[in-house]
């Protein structure tokens, strides 16, 4: 996924620390265009385990960064150019607005950041999260991007802020996110516009079916679940070029394992009938078959259209979306095509899993972990992250 960039190929070696690394978007951009990655850090053992065999720096701990004292990150005080990360949002995502709560330890992780960019002093600070975080208060009724702001001043940071949409930078999906990048103003020469920065990355837009077309054709309950399949078609664009790379296989791509109903339930809707749903296709009341549930599930089973750019791959999208033309929801790796991750990267762990309450019930606790849908969604997408990365080496190397 090289870029091409007006630097100098005598650079020096940019020193990045990913917190809350999750899968490792973020780090992937970053190490695609040689940044060295000198420590991860994040607490899922799946998504670590993701991280530790797709990475080239394999510099990544499972930890709760809170209970990481202060003397661990001594170490590296005045030696990281770049601290990056997105503290866990939902505490204050709207995609969790029933279930929200001030009180919601997530909504505090940040000051967690804050503390590991006050002990180390990094040349530049880099922070993405959900586009609802510039509007969230805190318990005392400070906003959180105020309280940000105010420990970047105070730490000699000059800093900008926007909400981007990474349809616009070459990635196929409608995904507003936030993003905050901040300078030490020793080295910043003139104000920060991240708007302005990103502009020389503007892509024409690529659509759904543009991502993904050349990936095999499959069927629930088709293939055995971890089952590598071979590619059917060559590359029809740039983008599955880029992406596939040396690639000769396809991990990551089985559907869920639906049943005849809801097969033929897609079916019925991929048709375009007008008609409503058979009676034998409606969904049933949980514990009783023959009651038709009235329950209305309105983020479930949309159905993506192939012209237009995704809709925003969440955390929890496995059961959102039907394919634009296969009657069955996305797989793993559709999703990550979305996300802009390359074939080559293999998500490990469980494809799904239930629900944390329900895996607490249950006493299944060696299921409560980031499934493969939640790190892809959870994820920056690598070819953003790698704008943000030569933004940041374009700063540090040449000072623009």
């Amino acid at each position: 996924m090289d870029i091409d960039m007006d630097i100098d190929m005598d650079r020096q070696v940019i020193t990045v620390i990913d917190l809350f690394s999750g899968a490792g978007g973020l780090s992937y951009g970053f190490e695609s265009i040689d940044c060295d990655i000198v420590l991860a850090i994040e607490k899922d053992t799946w998504a670590a385990k993701t991280y530790k065999d797709n990475h080239r720096n394999k510099n990544i701990i499972v930890a709760d960064i809170s209970e990481l004292d202060d003397s661990y990150f001594t170490k590296y005080r005045g030696q990281i150019d770049v601290v990056m990360g997105g503290p866990p949002c939902q505490g204050f995502s709207i995609a969790a607005s029933n279930r929200r709560k001030n009180s919601d330890i997530r909504n505090t992780l940040y000051k967690e950041f804050l503390r590991v960019v006050s002990i180390i002093e990094p040349r530049i600070v880099l922070i993405e999260n959900v586009k609802e975080i510039v509007n969230f208060h805190l318990p005392d009724q400070t906003k959180i991007l105020d309280d940000i702001k105010q420990f970047l001043e105070r730490h000699g940071y000059t800093y900008d802020h926007r909400i981007l949409n990474c349809r616009n930078y070459g990635i196929p999906q409608d995904r507003k996110r936030f993003f905050l990048m901040a300078i030490k103003k020793s080295i910043a020469n003139k104000p920060l516009n991240l708007e302005n920065l990103m502009s020389d990355f503007i892509k024409p837009e690529i659509t759904f079916d543009e991502a993904i077309s050349d990936l095999p054709m499959v069927m629930a309950r088709q293939y055995p679940e971890d089952y590598i399949l071979a590619y059917t078609n060559e590359p029809s664009n740039a983008y599955q070029a880029l992406l596939r790379g040396s690639c000769k296989e396809v991990a990551n791509h089985i559907p869920m394992q639906h049943t005849n109903k809801t097969v033929e339930k897609f079916k019925f809707l991929l048709s375009k009938n007008k008609h409503e749903l058979p009676e034998e296709l409606k969904p049933r009341v949980r514990g009783d078959s023959e009651l038709i549930s009235e329950a209305s599930y309105g983020q479930n089973h949309r159905i993506i259209i192939g012209s237009k750019v995704s809709p925003t791959i969440t955390a929890s999208f496995y059961s959102s979306f039907i394919h634009s033309s296969q009657p069955r929801n996305i797989t793993v790796r559709e999703a990550a095509r979305i996300q802009s991750f390359p074939d080559t990267f293999v998500f490990k762990g469980k494809k799904t899993t239930l629900s944390k309450k329900l895996l607490e019930r249950k006493g299944i606790f060696e299921d409560i972990h980031l499934d493969q849908f939640n790190q892809v969604g959870n994820a920056v997408p690598p070819i953003f992250a790698q704008h943000l990365a030569s933004i940041c080496m374009n700063i540090l190397l040449k000072g623009k």
